[in-house]
């Protein structure tokens, strides 16, 4: 069965293990640029949420890459990029709602979350448990749909409070 990624924005404490988990599993450095994974934060509300990419059921990205090289796996329902095809032109990074595809200059790629095909070493560490890999259900789904729409909220909260993202 299908499994998702739950994430539990208010179970977040802003360690950032899962940042460097991240960096580390898929660059061997520990480096949050390298990271498919960031914390976003607003101090003056007390507040960390975790960015990444949740798999959209019709992802923006794999509409607008124009070398095809973003596409949605029908079984898994991972969303992977293919690093071979992909030119670095960012139109993914720009359409995606939630901020979770970033760019390496360095190697002049796009980053985004792959569930590290399945077994996410990102949730493997969250202590408070924020992120969680579940069975795709009837159950979990509304679940999620409901932590992305508070989680849609609070980022245009923190947004207008800092001039846009």
């Amino acid at each position: 069965m299908r499994k998702i990624l739950v994430v539990d924005f208010q179970r977040c404490t802003g360690c950032k293990a899962c940042v460097v988990t991240c960096s580390f599993k898929k660059e061997k450095r520990f480096s949050p640029t390298k990271s498919r994974i960031f914390i976003m934060e607003d101090e003056s509300e007390w507040l960390a949420m975790p960015i990444l990419c949740l798999q959209c059921d019709n992802p923006p990205c794999e509409a607008v890459c124009p070398t095809n090289a973003i596409t949605k796996d029908l079984e898994t329902g991972i969303v992977k990029i293919d690093y071979s095809k992909c030119i670095g032109c960012r139109e993914c990074m720009w359409i995606c709602p939630f901020g979770a595809i970033s760019y390496d200059a360095d190697a002049r790629r796009v980053l985004k979350c792959d569930l590290c095909d399945g077994e996410p070493a990102c949730v493997e560490v969250c202590v408070p448990q924020a992120l969680r890999i579940e069975l795709a259900s009837k159950a979990s789904i509304p679940r999620k749909r409901k932590l992305f729409n508070e989680k849609s909220k609070i980022l245009k909260s923190i947004s207008t409070k800092i001039g846009g993202l």
